[in-house]
């Protein structure tokens, strides 16, 4: 059974006392699940990442998708809202607020939790990847169906994705690993529904106020991705079709 291990843990001013940041980042570049254990000021807690970012060298981020926000400015909410988290190592976290009357707000902030310690799970194999045109570069697509048809648990790296709203594929090297609710097969392809998937500027670092996308995502291993994308606050979504490089994976506790 896979078990979590801590990568990297990080002092109040952000001074790494276990692990490294570049290791911590190869990581991500595999593929690996990650978490953030924080101590505030008053409370603890893990934050859970549904979508991760990993670049060169020792660039990667932990995003919360659709976090489900009740309280707001240190008091319960009238109502819910989601909010879209983005945390790396610099001790800045990024945050946008959308309410459900459409109003948004950004949040980012400084904040020196008292200790960060960054959690990862090395559970995940390779089983396909293709080029943007959907030309196999590794692995098997025949394997990769079967492993659906076996109820396995799949997840799809896509590589560039940071700057999809606009089809600019021109920032620096990356992949953002996507959890899958639904994958699929047919016309001799696989397919996957996502969660909802965040989408920044181009650019490393970034943060949402250089943009941000909300997304509904449809990618496929002929390369193809099919686009509902919305800045929030903005509606209507909008839809898009794209070419991604990929990177299929099969989780090994399957």
């Amino acid at each position: 059974m896979s078990k979590w291990q801590l990568a990297l843990e990080q002092s109040q001013d952000l001074k790494v006392t276990h692990g490294t940041i570049a290791a911590t980042a190869e990581a991500g570049r595999q593929g690996a699940d990650l978490r953030l254990f924080l101590i505030a000021c008053d409370y603890e807690e893990t934050l859970y990442f549904q979508q991760t970012y990993a670049g060169q060298g020792d660039t990667f981020a932990g995003l919360m998708t659709h976090h489900h926000s009740y309280a707001h400015r240190g008091a319960l909410a009238a109502q819910p809202y989601f909010s879209f988290f983005k945390y790396d190592t610099s001790g800045t976290f990024s945050q946008v607020k959308w309410m459900l009357d459409n109003q948004t707000l950004d949040e980012s902030q400084r904040y020196q939790y008292r200790v960060y310690r960054w959690y990862v799970c090395h559970r995940w194999q390779v089983a396909y990847e293709h080029d943007a045109d959907g030309n196999r570069v590794s692995g098997d697509l025949g394997a990769l169906k079967e492993h659906i048809r076996a109820g396995h648990s799949i997840k799809v790296g896509v590589r560039q994705l940071f700057g999809v709203q606009n089809d600019d594929p021109s920032g620096p090297d990356h992949i953002s690993f996507l959890d899958i609710m639904q994958p699929l097969i047919q016309d001799g392809h696989v397919g996957a529904n996502c969660d909802f998937i965040l989408s920044g500027a181009p650019q490393w670092p970034f943060t949402w106020r250089d943009g941000l996308a909300v997304g509904m995502v449809w990618p496929w291993s002929s390369g193809e991705m099919v686009c509902h994308l919305v800045e929030p606050g903005k509606l209507p979504f909008k839809r898009t079709t794209v070419r991604r490089a990929m990177q299929w994976l099969v989780a090994d506790d399957s």
